[in-house]
């Protein structure tokens, strides 16, 4: 089996602190080539794929958070969703993803910040690969609600250890004992085909 190595690796491991933004931006030009040709990355497919189970409405409103170079906006494009913004922390991929010609709106932010105050909600958020070391951490979940309408649907897929190791469960269970969201389901997906890279797929219905 693959080992991780460059870029991957600094993301990888508890421990890891990086700068999100500087080095999503020095990987930009081949975020696509390393993930898909190197460690056959899948998660996007996987969590798109998921969404085939609950039968939404084309025309519905997507924010794809991370959205990096567009992939999941890729597999959204597909299903013939085409109602799609993307937030991101690093300008060069949200350049990139601006090449796709699928979403609507392209923003800049952090979502780890306290401060952040969406000026829209959404019927369904949907991010992949942002939660981990040096990114994401588990108090952007309030922050991530925050840009759901009620009764809408959150599509999370994010590396097992630090969902670990971090206790995310105990976070997210805790958020739901507020009734600011339903946990539907929290399943083990690895999601690169050429690489064992356990993940969590979690879902959830805003309330």
């Amino acid at each position: 089996m693959k080992k991780i190595a460059g870029k991957l690796a600094k993301v990888s491991g508890h421990g890891s602190k990086v700068d999100s933004q500087t080095l999503y931006d020095q990987w930009a030009g081949r975020y696509n080539t390393e993930l898909i040709n190197e460690y056959g990355y899948i998660a996007p497919f996987i969590t798109v794929d998921k969404l085939k189970d609950f039968h939404l409405d084309k025309d519905i409103e997507i924010i794809d958070v991370g959205c990096g170079t567009g992939l999941v906006g890729l597999e959204l494009h597909k299903l013939g969703y085409s109602n799609i913004d993307g937030y991101d922390i690093s300008q060069e991929m949200l350049k990139a993803a601006k090449k796709t010609k699928i979403y609507k709106s392209l923003k800049q932010v952090d979502l780890n910040l306290d401060s952040f105050n969406p000026n829209k909600t959404y019927d369904l958020l949907i991010c992949v690969g942002s939660f981990g070391y040096g990114a994401l951490g588990p108090k952007a979940f309030i922050n991530l609600l925050k840009l759901v309408k009620s009764r809408g649907l959150i599509m999370i897929l994010m590396n097992s250890e630090p969902f670990i190791s971090e206790n995310y469960q105990k976070y997210i269970l805790e958020l739901e004992k507020q009734k600011l969201f339903a946990i539907k389901s929290i399943d083990d997906r690895n999601y690169m085909s050429k690489l064992e890279r356990p993940g969590k797929l979690i879902i959830a219905i805003k309330s």
